[in-house]
């Protein structure tokens, strides 16, 4: 009796489809990366952990759903009049910023791919 249990296992096991990783799942991924704080860097850090975060983070369409979930832009900084010119003053941190040290570094990295 527990032969054929264990023949109905390995008949089950048959019938269904192996399931992908999943962060192989491409919309699981896009549900994950959805929920990535809407800072200029974000979407930049994470398209670079891999090419498949690469690939879903840059597609058109996730873009679309990426905007349409957050719906308001974070304020990035303000202008003010100085001296006749208008100067930007930033009031993210530098970490979240693409031109901080760090990611400028990795992106100029000669073995990057």
């Amino acid at each position: 009796m527990s032969h054929e249990a264990g023949g109905d296992e390995i008949a089950l096991r048959r019938r269904h489809p192996p399931t992908a990783a999943p962060l192989d799942d491409e919309d699981l991924l896009g549900e994950i990366l959805l929920r990535v704080p809407p800072l200029p860097s974000s979407l930049l850090r994470t398209s670079l952990v891999s090419k498949l975060c690469g690939g879903v983070a840059t597609a058109p369409s996730f873009s679309h759903r990426f905007v349409a979930h957050h719906r308001r832009p974070p304020v990035l900084g303000f202008f003010e009049k100085g001296d006749g010119e208008l100067v930007f003053t930033p009031i993210l941190d530098p970490l979240a910023s693409v031109t901080s040290p760090p990611i400028l570094q990795r992106l100029s990295a000669p073995n990057l791919f």
